[in-house]
C-alpha cells in the first residue's frame, strides 16, 4: 500500500505493525459502526481518523519502546562479551574482541579488568557494538543481523504499547456495551449492527487474551539477546575481507 511508502522497512515491521495489533479492536470498532456501501463525509472521516491513530500509535510505539528498553536494560547487552557468558564461544569471544579492540585503538579487557573495573569493561563493550552497529547498516549483507533487530524491536515496540492497548480495549468495550444496551438511533438504524458489535466484543475479548499471555518482558529479553548475539558474530564477516587483504 502506497500509505506505507514512506517508511522504511525497520519502521513498517518494527512499529508500524505493533501498532496495528495494538490497535485493531479500535480500528475495527471504528470501521464496522461506519456504512461502507456508499462514499460520504462519515466514510472520508472515519478513515481519515483511522489513520491519524495509526499513526499516533507507530509514533508512540517509538517513544514508550525507548522508554521500556531503559528500563529493561536491554539492546545494550555489553555483557555478552564477557567471559563465561555462554551465549557466544570463548574462542571465538576471544579473536572478536582482538579485532574490535585494533578498530577501537583501544586496549581489549582482560579477565582481570572484567572483575576488578567491571565498569571499564562494560564501556568497552559498549564501544565495540556501537561500533559493529555502525559497520553492519547494510540490511542486504547483514540480513540476519537485520532480522534479529526488527524481531526486537517489534516485541519491545508492541509491549511498550500494551497498557495503553489494554486501555483502548476497555474503551471499546464500554462503548459496544452502551450501543447493545442503550441502543442510539444512529447505531440502530445500521444494518446488522448487533453481530458488527458482537464481532468487536470478541475481538476485544481475544486481543486482550493476546497481549496478556504473548507480549511480555521476558520476550523482549530473549529477542535483546538473540540480536546482541548476531552483533558480536558478525565480527565474523567483517574479520574476513581484512585477512584477504592482508594475503594479497
Amino acid at each position: 500500500m502506497e500509505i506505507f511508502g514512506q517508511f522504511d522497512t525497520y519502521s513498517l515491521k518494527a512499529r508500524v505493525f505493533p501498532a496495528l495489533i495494538a490497535g485493531f479492536p479500535t480500528l475495527l470498532l471504528l470501521f464496522v459502526l461506519v456504512p461502507w456501501h456508499h462514499l460520504a463525509l462519515s466514510q472520508v472521516i472515519a478513515a481519515s481518523m483511522g489513520l491519524v491513530l495509526l499513526f499516533a500509535f507507530a509514533e508512540m510505539a517509538r517513544h514508550r519502546g525507548k522508554k521500556l528498553q531503559e528500563r529493561l536494560g536491554t539492546g545494550e547487552t555489553p555483557g555478552q562479551w564477557l567471559r563465561g557468558n555462554p551465549d557466544v564461544p570463548e574462542g571465538s569471544k576471544d579473536r572478536y574482541r582482538s579485532f574490535v579492540a585494533d578498530q577501537l585503538r583501544l586496549p581489549a579487557p582482560t579477565l582481570e579488568d572484567e572483575k576488578s573495573y567491571p565498569e571499564g569493561a562494560a564501556d568497552f563493550y559498549r564501544s565495540a557494538n556501537a561500533w559493529l552497529r555502525e559497520e553492519t547498516r547494510d540490511h542486504v549483507k547483514y540480513d540476519l543481523l537485520f532480522g534479529e533487530n526488527v524481531t526486537y524491536g517489534f516485541r519491545r515496540n508492541l509491549l511498550g504499547l500494551k497498557p495503553t492497548a489494554l486501555l483502548c480495549n476497555l474503551v471499546v468495550l464500554v462503548l459496544c456495551g452502551g450501543i447493545l444496551y442503550l441502543r442510539p438511533s444512529y447505531f440502530a438504524a445500521l444494518p446488522n449492527i448487533d453481530e458488527k458489535v458482537y464481532l468487536a466484543v470478541a475481538a476485544v475479548f481475544l486481543h486482550s487474551a493476546y497481549l496478556m499471555v504473548a507480549v511480555h518482558k521476558s520476550a523482549v529479553r530473549e529477542a535483546s539477546h538473540a540480536y546482541g548475539r548476531q552483533l558480536i558474530l558478525s565480527c565474523e564477516a567483517l574479520i574476513r575481507p581484512q585477512k584477504s587483504n592482508s594475503n594479497d
